[in-house]
């Protein structure tokens, strides 16, 4: 009869959480400047036709999500400042599942 598995530590301890942080920060920075180097090419053909209503448009949105990936970042590292503080205040499980979920939520 096969037994249960049980692990020896927490499936998500402090140094994974820091990975996901990294890997996210690292993608909402390159999701900005993505979006700045877009936002200069439609810049670009604002300068040759001012009168191009999409590229104004497209300039704005481009402009919007580099300042979305500015708000990633710093939800993630008021996550884990949050995290490291319930960790060190042992708080009850219902709260670290709270972070973890909204830490998840950043990464899809």
């Amino acid at each position: 009869m096969p037994s249960n598995y049980v692990l020896k530590n927490s499936p998500i301890d402090k140094n994974r959480i820091q990975k996901i942080c990294k890997r996210v920060v690292d993608e909402a920075n390159e999701d900005r400047k993505l979006a700045l180097d877009t936002h200069r090419f439609f810049r670009q053909m604002l300068d040759e036709n001012p009168q191009d209503a999409s590229a104004k448009n497209l300039m704005v949105d481009c402009l919007k999500l580099a300042q979305t990936s500015k708000t990633s970042i710093l939800k993630t590292v008021d996550l884990l400042i949050k995290l490291d503080t319930a960790q060190l205040k042992g708080s009850d499980k219902s709260e670290m599942d709270s972070l973890y979920s909204q830490l998840d939520n950043l990464t899809d």
